[in-house]
């Protein structure tokens, strides 16, 4: 016979030998796959979100070679979006590099749709003409953008559908190319359908629809920056040619872009500029970020709180593994004498030690399988934690090839490193005394104990760990979910309407929010309404440079204070007090003098604490500019990003004085439960216009839940985690005591018969368990601490060191593993000597 039908004759044997073995020891088999399966589980839940927003590249053509370029200082003007450039930029850069062998940009933004008589909101972006063949996809339907395609500012009115938004929206109809569509009530025609599985440069958020980007100006009713070099507002990426490096590439672009900002300093925009900011403006640099998985808002959001989670859950699988050791161990001790009636008869240790692996294998690859299913289960409830997105998150739970392999790779690494030990130990019993049945002694124990005992002390050290992190994680989101953000949340309700994408002109845009604001206050329940520019506590700013009256800023850079554009109605909504002066009114309108409100920081910083009510600002930071805004009111300091930032220092200016450009979160405080308005408010806003989209209803409250989804997601699954490895914990301990008083029966049993009272038998097995966990606590106390340093970031008013949630950790696991050890201990009180003698 060959090697290799040998070595297969043998597998298939030990599989089927294991199998009946498993049969005849169902409790044994039960919790070994149960264990496994959720160490397993967890781990592969964690690792397919990582996999999908952090590790997997977009599948584009050669992804390694794609870069995404970024300015780094100072910029001169306003910033529309993370690692932005202007477009005049990108024009330059792309016509006049050496380093690139393609350059495209693109513009991730929501927009009405419509293509019957239905309009709805979905994620588009606007992209360059070469952006399809840069990034090598293809059309499904049709044809994709091409370079001639965004020559001339609006000469090209056409749309490209993703894949997924083809089949979902038009059941995949190849008609659908020619036919048009209402893209914020703006008619293009559909040209093609983009290859199957690209939907865009934003992993996680797919976009349903591409344009060119040069209709930017035609389909955003009021957007007149297409060419103006002091807005940034789209993404770059460019593909190194061959051999180039992405450090040659960053020195190369280097003097090509101090070439361009050279002459755009001398633009007429720079006239008013203070020498400082030209200098700053001159000391700009490109950056070049890996542009291989887009421009991802999930990955920047959550990359840290799943890195956090992939350890908790390796700390959860590693208990589970040392369960696994412990199983096997105690198995391996019960088949003593089958293992030395096997070596007596001239079986191989390295036979036998195959046989024992094989099981352990089995054992896995079945937690593994479990795990699988389990790890689905865990994604779809992860997935609960996003936001409310208005389309959708394109986040699969189901497991493809990469997370399969890492299942069968960490359930393989499991099966042989938590199998082999107690394998080996197995496999070297005292052949004689085992054959004549002594394998009792008046000690007991030996290796096998004190293996189990280290893997005891191992999972105590672990679960401190985890149960500590919780515990730091319970209270920062405690913390978080206790601050005051300075208005009021109960029965707020909050949703967006933009009224320029359905095709409103200014003016009627501005009548469409006032007589929306008047039918809002009327619904039975309704104290008031108003609208806003910026939604709040949703991780957007509006900053802006300011001159402050009488206000000389010490380092010579201006304030950049946060804003925000309110109607009257708005402080009211929020409940958010004006301490001095007054709110808006009707009256403030465009023909009205400037008027604007700063709350206390603004106050505090630039006013030295004084009342600032009917002194002056000037929108902008050069000196010269006009202080023309009046401040009217000063309100309480409330939260603007999210709850975890400083209180910054903010103005409000009068919506009515501006020009009514399109979206608006508008704020409805009613008496009522706030999820019971909903009806009624699209029902306002259906009376108005039946084709208004209203994007992102929600309740305030969910709002609120939502700004602070990392810590809820992190302080809950750190607690599930910890709770489910202190239980895997405990398992573990029960075991090894009772394996313990099993082979020290006989000790315990002349013990007893000498004399010993039951508490004595008692102290004697809860004194192995009060060093078992003495150990654990004493090596997992500066471990925690250690590692809770590293996620300092994401704790709020607590430290590593909070003594609160390490009292009660190490106290809890301190209890619970004491009563799992206290059972097997009065056991052992409870048991006759004269049986267990007999029996020896």
């Amino acid at each position: 016979m060959s090697p290799v039908n040998r070595i297969v004759r043998n597998v298939v044997a030990d599989v089927k030998f294991a199998l009946r073995s498993f049969g005849k020891s169902p409790i044994f088999t039960t919790v070994a796959i149960l264990s496994l399966a959720l160490g397993i589980g967890a781990n592969t839940a964690i690792f397919s979100l990582i996999n999908q927003l952090i590790l997997k590249p977009l599948p584009i053509r050669d992804p390694q070679s794609v870069v995404l370029l970024k300015g780094v200082g100072r910029h001169y003007g306003s910033n529309n979006g993370r690692n932005a450039l202007s477009y005049p930029m990108y024009q330059d850069i792309r016509d006049r590099n050496t380093v690139f062998s393609g350059m495209m940009c693109r513009y991730s933004v929501t927009a009405t749709i419509g293509v019957t008589s239905h309009a709805e909101a979905a994620n588009t972006e606007l992209v360059s003409g070469n952006y399809f063949p840069m990034l090598g996809i293809g059309a499904a339907v049709g044809r994709v953008f091409t370079p001639g395609d965004d020559l001339y500012a609006g000469a090209n009115p056409y749309a490209v559908l993703s894949y997924a938004y083809w089949k979902s929206h038009f059941a995949g109809d190849s008609r659908i190319v020619g036919q048009s569509l209402r893209y914020n009530n703006y008619p293009l025609t559909i040209i093609g359908v983009a290859q199957a599985g690209f939907d865009g440069m934003e992993p996680g958020l797919p976009a349903g629809i591409f344009i060119p980007v040069t209709m930017a100006g035609q389909v955003r009713p009021g957007f007149t920056d297409m060419y103006n070099r002091r807005q940034r507002w789209i993404n770059v990426f460019g593909r190194l040619k061959p051999g180039v490096t992405t450090e040659r590439a960053k020195a190369a672009l280097q003097p090509l872009l101090h070439q361009i900002i050279d002459l755009e300093v001398l633009d007429g925009a720079f006239r008013n500029a203070s020498p400082d900011a030209k200098r700053q403006f001159l000391n700009m640099s490109l950056d070049l970020l890996p542009g291989s998985q887009g421009n991802s808002f999930l990955r920047r959001q959550y990359d840290t709180a799943l890195l956090v989670l992939m350890c908790v859950v390796a700390f959860v699988l590693l208990i589970a593994c040392a369960n696994l050791a412990s199983l096997l161990t105690a198995r391996g001790a019960a088949r003593q004498k089958e293992i030395a009636v096997r070596l007596a008869l001239g079986s191989s240790r390295g036979r036998l030690v195959q046989q024992l692996l094989t099981e352990s294998l089995l054992l896995s690859i079945a937690g593994a399988s479990l795990g699988v299913g389990l790890a689905v289960l865990i994604v779809k409830g992860l997935l609960g934690f996003l936001p409310i997105n208005i389309s959708g998150y394109s986040i699969s739970s189901m497991p493809d090839g990469e997370v399969l392999a890492f299942t069968a790779g960490i359930a393989l690494l499991a099966g042989i490193a938590f199998g082999l030990i107690p394998a080996l130990q197995s496999t070297r019993p005292a052949i004689a005394p085992v054959l004549k049945d002594q394998a009792g002694s008046v000690t007991g124990g030996g290796a096998q104990i004190g293996f189990r005992k280290l893997l005891v002390a191992g999972q105590i050290t672990l679960s401190l760990v985890l149960l500590i992190g919780a515990g730091l994680f319970i209270r920062s989101l405690a913390g978080l979910e206790l601050l005051n953000p300075g208005f009021r949340t109960k029965g707020l309700v909050q949703f967006t309407l933009n009224p320029r994408f359905a095709g409103y002109q200014m003016d009627r845009t501005a009548a469409f929010f006032e007589q929306l604001t008047e039918r809002l206050r009327a619904i039975p329940g309704v104290r008031s309404a108003g609208s806003a520019d910026m939604a709040i506590l949703n991780g957007n700013e509006w900053d802006q440079w300011v001159t402050v009256e009488g206000y000389r800023p010490p380092n010579g850079q201006p304030p950049d204070p946060h804003f925000n554009a309110i109607t009257p109605g708005y402080l009211e909504a929020m409940d958010i007090h004006v301490l001095n002066g007054r709110a808006f009114t009707p009256r403030d309108t465009e023909s009205a003098p400037k008027v604007a409100i700063v709350n206390a920081k603004f106050a505090k910083l630039f006013f030295a604490g004084s009342v600032p009510v009917g002194r002056h600002i000037g929108l902008g930071g050069d000196p010269g500019t006009p202080t023309d805004v009046e401040i009217v009111g000063m309100i309480n300091d409330t939260r603007y990003e999210d709850l975890r930032e400083e209180i910054p220092p903010q103005v409000f200016l009068c919506e009515l004085q501006r020009p009514a450009y399109g979206s608006r979160v508008t704020y409805v405080l009613t008496d009522r439960d706030a999820a019971g308005t909903f009806d009624a408010i699209r029902t306002v806003v259906r009376d108005l216009d039946p084709n208004m989209p209203v994007v992102n209803m929600k309740s305030f409250d969910r709002q609120l839940g939502e700004s602070l989804v990392t810590e809820r997601l992190i302080a809950t699954l750190s607690t599930v985690f910890g709770v489910l490895a202190t239980g895997l914990v405990l398992i573990g301990l029960y075991g090894t005591m009772t394996f313990m008083v099993t082979r020290r029966s006989r000790e315990i049993g002349i013990r007893m018969a000498l004399g010993a009272m039951s508490g004595n038998v008692v102290w004697l097995v809860m004194r192995e368990v009060m060093l078992l966990i003495g150990a654990g606590i004493v090596v997992g106390l500066p471990v925690s601490l250690a590692l809770n340093r590293l996620v300092q970031s994401q704790l709020y008013g607590t430290t590593p060191g909070d003594p609160v949630s390490i009292g009660f950790a190490t106290m809890l696991l301190a209890v619970v593993s004491a009563a799992a050890g206290y059972l097997p201990a009065r056991r052992a009180a409870a048991s006759d000597p004269l049986r267990i003698l007999r029996y020896e």
